[in-house]
């Protein structure tokens, strides 16, 4: 995969369909930057990759969090439905 299409991927996987905006402003670069490198006109700089891959560690660390969280709140809603059932 080249630079231009894993950049892609990768911002549509952290930020959804309006990615550059957001990948632009978590690594302190013009949104112009951005396009250039998703449309391979520019290459990625090496420090970016090591910066990109540092946000995407912490989304991930974000997600897990998330998953205890839903899972908690799972639990109670099963709670809430037993006791709803035995009135």
């Amino acid at each position: 995969m080249d630079d231009g299409a894993l950049i892609h991927e990768v911002g549509q996987t952290l930020w959804g369909s309006a990615w550059q905006g957001p990948m632009a402003k978590a690594l302190q670069q013009r949104e112009d930057t951005i396009t250039d490198w998703a449309r391979g006109r520019k290459p990625v700089p090496e420090e970016i990759w090591k910066e990109l891959r540092e946000v995407a560690r912490l989304h991930g660390l974000r997600i897990a969090d998330l998953g205890q969280q839903m899972v908690t709140a799972y639990d109670a809603a099963v709670v809430r439905a037993a006791e709803s059932r035995r009135r």
